[in-house]
């Protein structure tokens, strides 16, 4: 089956020891068959597995992640030893009967970096230069008329809850970083206004259209749920977080918990 990517995947490159925020720390690293079959026989590598997991050192970080944030086990064996976890990610996989939709996750920093920052809709490639047609919402989301709160209104049935509301909800999901609590907690006491709230959407319409287009891409048009997460986003930046640092956050905590997700999914219907 043809495998489809959003155009910028060809831009992504790991950031490595650059990274502010790396993917092997606070993190639990499960480790696939094969590769622990392979590790075992490395005893140098197999005394810091347990359970199927790497054991994690201070700091909840990676046993093999340096102080130099970068990986001993690619500097010694090469980038093919890893396991797949390490190797895949940000990439994440939708199978459909006849293709898989594929892309990378905002919770990276770099990922997040590329899918925000550009300036026009993506197109979806195949590794042999088939183009997808994108589906309606997410050409309603970058074409649609008037401005993005209006295109949300259209993809959501022009549903929409109070800033307060939406904090709440969220902060009673499974907390990843006590950080986002700390955020959402601000929300909760101080809550956005609608008026600020589209202000702060319009003064960063094109980054929070391309977050939109990201969910309504990886979750199947699910515009509920990508409107009520932009007006979130929209109160985080009102507070002084970063529309970049946000998205991250919001990946972090949301997306990357199978139960957050299911939840967020659930009640944004």
């Amino acid at each position: 089956m043809k495998t489809y990517w959003p155009d910028y995947y060809k831009d992504f490159r790991c950031k490595a020891d650059r990274c502010l925020h790396t993917c092997c720390a606070s993190w639990t690293i499960c480790i696939d068959d094969d590769s622990l079959a392979r590790f075992n026989k490395e005893p140098e590598i197999s005394s810091k597995i347990e359970d199927g997991s790497f054991i994690l050192k201070e700091g909840d970080r990676c046993p093999f992640l340096r102080d130099d944030n970068l990986c001993e086990m690619i500097i010694k064996h090469g980038e093919d030893y890893i396991c797949d976890i390490c190797r895949e990610h940000p990439r994440y996989y939708n199978t459909f009967p006849d293709h898989i939709e594929a892309g990378i996750g905002l919770v990276c920093e770099e990922a997040c970096r590329l899918a925000l920052e550009r300036r026009s809709a993506f197109e979806l490639i195949s590794d042999d230069g088939t183009v997808m047609t994108l589906p309606s919402y997410l050409q309603l989301i970058f074409d649609g008329k008037g401005s993005l709160t209006n295109r949300l209104a259209e993809i959501s049935g022009g549903r929409r809850s109070g800033s307060k509301l939406r904090a709440e909800i969220f902060a009673q999901m499974e907390v990843m970083d006590p950080l986002w609590n700390e955020l959402l907690g601000k929300i909760i006491a101080s809550p956005v206004s609608g008026e600020d709230e589209d202000k702060v959407i319009s003064e960063n319409e094109q980054c929070l259209t391309n977050f939109a287009a990201y969910l309504l891409y990886r979750y199947k048009g699910a515009g509920r749920f990508a409107s009520e997460s932009v007006y979130l986003l929209a109160d985080l930046i009102f507070n002084g977080c970063d529309v970049f640092e946000s998205a991250r956050l919001f990946s972090g905590e949301v997306e990357y918990s199978d139960i957050n997700i299911d939840d967020a999914l659930e009640t944004f219907v």
